[in-house]
């Protein structure tokens, strides 16, 4: 962990043998009843610590080392959008499950390593051998890659192909020397730095839709006519209000109350009542929250823009 935090990488603790973040404690856990009603690390009734997962991540050799101090075998995990990286995951299908119309003609397809093999054909690449690489437990492989200063990549599950996602911006990955109860992730290979990441990929990122677009022209705020059903919406409500009934949705209900807050949000940007990148900022943070993917935030902040334009 300290060798990683002196490369500029980001460190954040993962429970020993697994690969997600430990439990938060109660004020931060909107499980219990000594639940503290915030919106993320930003107004989070304590110091950042454990809670709050990769939001929380730190270059503070002290920091990191007390977390080890209390729980010797945690696992951790690097915040690859800080360290200027961005990292491709290729997968097995674990689960054998069926492979997907899109690739179900291609000959030879069957996880994403080939979907990987088929960019690499696309724009004759070679797999990159220089770069930095970690094998998982379950046989899948971490490609570490750096970015161009100035170049950000969003997390965006599935947009790149079956079976490979990519890791940058909001997103987090598994360190290596990390064991959960699968096996261990070891780096493959002699190098043992990021090499920068080729031309041809960045390309193709844009054109799957990481690469984040120039921000929206804000949109003109003009009188309008709202129907009683927008009214009760928002009656009596702020955009806090909003993200913590999201943040706090049950699971089964969290894709509807992001759906629906989302749209009421955006008519309070309509309204003048907030700002577009305050209801931007607020409904990222409890969506994440709500463990929702940075896309499926951005389609519902756009659908609800675009319906409230639309009641003009």
């Amino acid at each position: 962990m300290h060798a990683f935090i002196d490369r500029g990488c980001p460190v954040s603790p993962l429970s020993p043998m697994a690969k997600v973040p430990p439990k938060s404690c109660p004020q931060c856990d909107i499980k219990s009843d000594d639940y503290v009603r915030h919106h993320g690390i930003k107004d989070c009734p304590h110091p950042p610590d454990m809670c709050h997962g990769f939001h929380a991540a730190t270059l503070d050799h002290d920091k990191a080392q007390s977390w080890i101090d209390r729980m010797p075998d945690l696992n951790f995990a690097i915040s690859p959008g800080p360290a200027g990286l961005v990292i491709v995951d290729l997968d097995t299908n674990k689960n054998g499950g069926p492979v997907p119309d899109k690739y179900a003609k291609i000959p030879g397809v069957r996880n994403g390593f080939d979907v990987w093999a088929l960019a690499l054909e696309r724009y004759k690449a070679k797999h990159p051998t220089d770069t930095m690489q970690v094998g998982t437990p379950n046989l899948g492989l971490h490609i570490w890659l750096k970015l161009p200063d100035g170049v950000v990549i969003n997390k965006s599950e599935g947009a790149f192909g079956w079976l490979v996602d990519i890791r940058s911006t909001n997103s987090y990955i598994v360190g290596p020397t990390s064991v959960t109860k699968d096996g261990e992730y070891r780096r493959i290979g002699d190098a043992t730095a990021p090499a920068m990441a080729p031309d041809w990929l960045l390309h193709h990122l844009e054109h799957t839709g990481h690469k984040p677009k120039p921000s929206p022209v804000p949109r003109p705020r003009r009188p309008r006519d709202h129907t009683p059903q927008d009214d009760r919406e928002l009656r009596g409500k702020t955009l806090q209000d909003l993200g913590n009934e999201l943040a706090t949705a049950s699971e089964s209900e969290r894709h509807t109350v992001l759906v629906r807050v989302a749209c009421a949000a955006a008519f309070m940007v309509d309204r003048g009542l907030c700002s577009e990148g305050d209801m931007r900022n607020e409904l990222y943070a409890a969506g994440h929250q709500a463990q929702r993917t940075d896309y499926e935030i951005h389609k519902a902040i756009e659908s609800g823009l675009s319906y409230a334009a639309g009641r003009a």
